[in-house]
């Protein structure tokens, strides 16, 4: 049984549902002892923007959660500025992941045991 997962977020901000399932399910994950871990890319930079931003919305208090325990390693530096939400994020604290072309590598967490889980 593998106890290691990576979700991806590319849900974007108008899939508000989708990513924010993918905090719970980072949570619950969590909670039961499986490693997990969860990286914003493409579209989905939009949704950890509103996830920032939106101060008022239970989702912002799980993703601080989940910034504070180190489940969210980071966010597509190239697709936050395409997306124009690099302020925001970035001066969130959130790391820039950028090891392909700009872009997070995939593989370097694949070699180190997680499955990826696109959302």
């Amino acid at each position: 049984m593998n106890t290691k997962f990576l979700i991806i977020v590319h849900a974007s901000d108008t899939e508000g549902a989708k990513a924010a399932h993918a905090l719970l399910y980072a949570k619950e994950l969590n909670e039961a002892g499986i490693e997990v871990k969860i990286m914003f890319d493409g579209a989905g930079v939009k949704s950890l923007a509103g996830f920032i931003t939106n101060t008022e919305r239970p989702t912002h208090n799980l993703y601080l959660q989940l910034k504070e325990q180190g489940i969210i390693i980071g966010v597509c530096e190239y697709c936050t500025t395409a997306m124009g939400v690099a302020d925001p994020v970035l001066q969130s604290g959130i790391m820039a992941l950028n090891e392909v072309n700009g872009h997070p590598s995939i593989a370097e967490y694949v070699k180190q045991g997680f499955t990826p889980i696109i959302m």
